[in-house]
């Protein structure tokens, strides 16, 4: 799930938001290290977190998003990351977000429906 989300996102944001550095010719190229690594390791450790450690929802949540948009921070004062047509770190924590509040609502419905356990 996390890959198909960060896919989503960057496929999107990169054509109208932000720009990862080093840039291609399919601007989605750039992003793809972030989408098959990062992003869905951060999204199994938010999981792994939830289920293991019995961290408050929404406070592992904010942790999540606030580790992610601080790290995507460093790579725009490093120069790796672009933002344009007014996106700016705040649109970024939102989207983190809300991408990680997917990413948990995935996994409650998956317990639900008893395909996972709690």
């Amino acid at each position: 799930m996390g890959i198909t989300i960060a896919f989503i996102l960057n496929d999107l944001g990169s054509n109208y938001f932000w720009q990862f550095k080093p840039t291609f010719r399919d601007l989605s190229l750039s992003a793809l290290p972030l989408n098959i690594g990062f992003y869905p390791v951060l999204s199994a450790f938010l999981i792994y977190f939830k289920v293991k450690k019995q961290i408050n929802t929404i406070f592992l949540l904010l942790c999540f998003t606030l580790f992610t948009t601080g790290f995507e921070g460093m790579g725009l004062v490093l120069g790796k990351v672009e933002y344009f047509n007014g996106w700016n770190i705040i649109g970024t924590f939102i989207s983190y977000l809300i991408a990680y509040f997917i990413i948990y609502g995935y996994y409650r419905s998956l317990v639900k429906h008893h395909i996972l356990k709690d």
